[in-house]
C-alpha cells in the first residue's frame, strides 16, 4: 500500500534525513512521515519546485490564493507514482484544497490545520475549500477542538472526521545531561494564540516571590520583557531546543482561548526532554495533558493563578522533576511520531478498504 503525500513548498522532504543526521532537525521526513512504513503503509513525496521562474510564478499564484498551493499540485498531478498511489496524503488545506479539487487521481486524505479561522480568508477561499472538503475522502486533524466546527460549520459528516494525534520524535526530543536551572522558566512560541503578556506578567510576579526567577522566550512576535526579568531569542532555536527545554525548572505557555492546539508543538516537546510544564487550558488541547501528572493547566488570561502554577514547581524542584519523568513516560506511550503514524496508517487502510 501507497501513500503520495504532499507537503506545503519550503518542506523537503528530499533534504529532511541530511538535516536530520546533522541534528537540525527531529524525524528522517517532515512529522515523521516516513513511519508509516512501520505499519504497512510506503510513502512517496512530492518534489518541491526547481527553478526560478517556477518558484516565481508559484510564489505569485500562493499570494493571489491565499496560500493555496495550485500550481504545486498541477505540477505533480500526472506523476506516475502519484497515479499509481492508493492514496493522496496531504498535511494540511493549502496542499489539500488543490489536491481534492484536480479531477482525476487516488482519494484525498487532508489534514487541516487552520481552515476553521474562516474571518481572514477571502470568500473565494472559502468557496473553494467548502467544495474540497466536500470532494476529500476523510478528513484528519490533530486537534479535537476543531471537528465541532467542521461537523457544523463547514458540514463535513461525521464518518469523514478522524482525530489523529500529533506526535514528536521521542529519539531526538531527550532529556539532556546536566544540571536543570532551578530559576529558569522557557518559552518558545510565534502564532497568533499566543498570550505572552499574561506570560510575561505572571513570571514577573513570581519573581517577586523568588527574586531569580528568569524567562528564556523564544518568539518572533512583538513583546515587552523587560532586560531585567529575562531574554527574548528572535533567532529560530533549530538543534537548541533540547538544551533550551532540558535546562529550564518550567516549560510555560499562555495562550488567548483557541481550538487549534495553540502550544501543542512547545509542551510535546517539553514533555520529551522531560521537563514539566504549566500552559492555559483550551479546546484544542483536549486529550494532550494531563493536569497534576505531567504538568499544570491554568484558565485563560489568569495571571495570579498562571504565577501560583509557576511558583508552585519553580518552589518544589523534587515535583517538577517527578512531573518532568512522568511526562516523558506518557509521551513515549502516547504522543511520538511512531504512534501519530500507526493512527494515520489505521485511517489510510480504511480508506482503501471502502473503495
Amino acid at each position: 500500500m501507497r501513500a503520495w503525500v504532499e507537503l506545503i513548498h519550503y518542506l523537503d522532504a528530499a533534504k529532511w534525513p541530511e538535516r536530520n543526521a546533522s541534528g537540525e532537525v527531529p524525524n528522517a521526513t517532515p512529522f515523521g512521515i516516513d513511519e508509516l512504513a512501520r505499519h504497512g503503509v510506503d510513502v512517496a513525496f512530492r518534489e518541491v519546485l526547481k527553478g526560478r521562474v517556477p518558484n516565481a510564478l508559484a510564489r505569485r499564484v500562493r499570494a493571489r490564493e491565499g496560500g493555496l498551493e495550485w500550481l504545486e499540485a498541477v505540477a505533480s498531478h500526472y506523476n506516475r507514482l502519484k497515479r499509481s498511489a492508493d492514496v493522496v496524503l496531504c498535511w494540511d488545506e493549502f496542499t489539500g484544497i488543490p489536491a481534492a479539487a484536480l479531477p482525476g487521481g487516488p482519494p484525498v486524505i487532508s489534514g487541516v490545520q487552520l481552515l476553521t479561522d474562516p474571518q481572514d480568508r477571502s470568500k473565494q477561499f472559502l468557496r473553494r475549500a467548502g467544495k474540497a472538503l466536500a470532494k476529500m475522502e476523510i478528513v484528519f486533524v490533530q486537534a479535537k477542538g476543531m471537528i465541532p466546527v467542521l461537523r457544523d460549520d463547514w458540514g463535513v459528516p461525521d464518518r469523514k472526521l478522524r482525530f489523529v494525534p500529533f506526535g514528536i520524535d521521542a529519539g531526538w526530543f531527550r532529556p539532556v545531561d546536566g544540571e536543570v536551572d532551578r530559576d529558569l522558566v522557557a518559552s518558545v512560541g510565534d502564532d497568533a494564540h499566543r498570550d505572552h503578556d499574561t506570560l510575561i506578567k505572571a513570571v514577573a510576579d513570581v519573581r517577586r516571590r523568588r527574586p531569580g526567577t528568569r524567562l528564556e522566550l523564544a518568539t518572533q512576535l512583538d513583546v515587552d520583557l523587560p532586560g531585567d526579568l529575562g531574554t527574548v531569542h528572535r533567532e529560530h532555536l533549530g538543534r537548541k531546543r533540547r538544551q533550551f527545554y532540558g535546562n529550564a525548572n518550567v516549560v510555560a505557555v499562555a495562550t488567548k482561548p483557541n481550538i487549534h492546539g495553540s502550544g501543542m508543538s512547545v509542551i510535546l516537546e517539553a514533555m520529551a526532554c522531560g521537563r514539566p510544564y504549566v500552559v492555559t487550558a483550551s479546546a484544542g488541547l483536549d486529550g494532550y495533558l494531563k493536569h497534576g501528572h505531567d504538568g499544570l493547566v491554568v484558565p485563560p488570561g489568569d495571571v495570579d493563578m498562571f504565577a501560583s502554577a509557576v511558583n508552585a514547581l519553580m518552589a518544589d524542584p523534587e515535583r517538577a522533576d517527578a512531573m518532568g519523568k512522568a511526562g516523558r513516560a506518557r509521551l513515549e506511550r502516547e504522543l511520538t511520531t511512531d504512534v501519530q503514524a500507526r493512527r494515520l496508517a489505521e485511517v489510510i487502510k480504511g480508506v482503501v478498504r471502502a473503495r
